[in-house]
């Protein structure tokens, strides 16, 4: 008789979530003779139709249609293959104690603790004991596995008994793509937008770059300190020629306050982030990361710092690591505007220092934080439970 196969289940807030940060992992499964369900609770922001033609294979429900469907397997006692279920996010953690999952070995990513414990609201804080709660009682005793993204977060959940060190794991973020975001399809990109001298690999045109700003406009990612920061530099004579860059969400950019956008001219524009933003990234000279929440492991920084530009970034716990593994730039522990605008002077001061990525560092990134390297790592883990 024919062995089933192993089954895994992916469950987030958004299929947006999946389908941007989690399809190397997927795919890496399939490859490895994985069955793979995706179960999330809403859309979430607009999926391209290449993340759709890569999982047009796979099994994927929303939440509601997945309680039926194990309903009606359930009815007719249909056998079901040895599975795991991988959570994200605090609503499909609580969601997978329900008895639909209790035949599949538990496991979760923690993709960063975010607001509800960096927060000093006292609406979070109060929210943030009773999640420890809830989390201490699932974790120890209904999870196989729970993985973070740094060893921040590592050190905040042994700190607070919410899991056994037995069960914790770090995973080098989402992965990125080491075969994009290098310092050589910078170069080629910057070239084929005519940015710099194809005969010299110093950029010869630097002034005509951005400062760019590239994430969600909200106060966490610290949308309105970059803001402060820049019109700052733009009312000093001595910089007010910079050039600067946000690049949002589309959803984001349409709720902008109409007073807001007339602040918009030559030197401060507004662009649509897409689905490969290495144009934006091309246009940079600097990536600013005001971001003080509790992320797991900054993408932006992640790819910025692979392609060899420099970021100048408020301390984050998601961040400390990859400045350890040698990204190019500067970090302030001073949250005010002015800690932003301080370093980017600085950056700005001794550019050429700030860069010129070593092939030796970019090696090292990749070896860390490649797609394939962040997904064997869960893979490695989830099989010895699974064997």
């Amino acid at each position: 008789m024919q062995k089933l196969k192993n089954k895994g289940i992916i469950f987030a807030n958004t299929l947006w979530f999946i389908h941007n940060f989690k399809l190397p992992l997927i795919e890496e499964l399939i490859h490895k003779n994985f069955e793979i369900e995706i179960i999330y609770l809403r859309l979430g922001p607009p999926i391209s139709i290449k993340n759709k033609k890569l999982t047009k294979d796979i099994k994927i429900y929303n939440f509601y249609e997945y309680l039926l469907f194990s309903f009606k397997r359930y009815l007719f006692k249909k056998k079901t293959k040895k599975s795991f279920l991988f959570s994200f996010t605090i609503g499909p953690i609580i969601l997978s104690l329900i008895p639909i999952f209790n035949k599949s070995d538990k496991f979760a990513t923690l993709e960063g603790l975010g607001r509800v414990f960096s927060s000093r609201k006292i609406f979070y804080r109060f929210l943030k004991r009773i999640l420890e709660i809830v989390y201490k009682i699932i974790f120890h005793k209904f999870y196989k596995g729970i993985f973070v993204l740094n060893y921040s977060d590592y050190a905040f959940l042994l700190e607070k008994r919410l899991v056994e060190i037995s069960k914790l794991h770090i995973i080098p973020g989402t992965g990125i793509d080491s075969n994009i975001f290098n310092p050589e399809n910078l170069y080629k990109k910057r070239l084929e937008m005519d940015l710099i001298d194809k005969n010299k690999k110093i950029i010869s045109k630097i002034d005509s770059f951005f400062i760019s700003y590239i994430g969600r406009i909200s106060i966490e990612k610290g949308f309105y300190r970059f803001l402060a920061a820049i019109i700052y530099l733009l009312n000093d004579k001595k910089y007010s020629s910079l050039k600067f860059q946000i690049v949002a969400p589309k959803n984001d950019i349409s709720k902008i306050e109409k007073d807001l956008k007339k602040f918009f001219s030559n030197n401060l524009v507004l662009n649509e982030y897409v689905e490969n933003p290495i144009k934006y990234y091309a246009n940079s000279k600097i990536i600013v990361l005001p971001t003080t929440y509790g992320e797991g492991l900054s993408r932006v920084a992640l790819e910025a710092g692979m392609l060899g530009i420099p970021i100048v970034a408020a301390q984050n716990r998601g961040l400390s690591s990859l400045f350890m593994d040698g990204i190019l730039g500067e970090t302030t522990s001073d949250l005010e505007p002015y800690g932003i605008s301080r370093l980017i002077i600085k950056v700005l001061n001794n550019y050429e220092k700030y860069s010129d990525l070593p092939k030796s560092v970019f090696e090292n990134l990749a070896s860390k934080y490649d797609n394939k390297v962040s997904a064997n790592s869960v893979i490695d883990v989830l099989s010895k439970h699974l064997d």
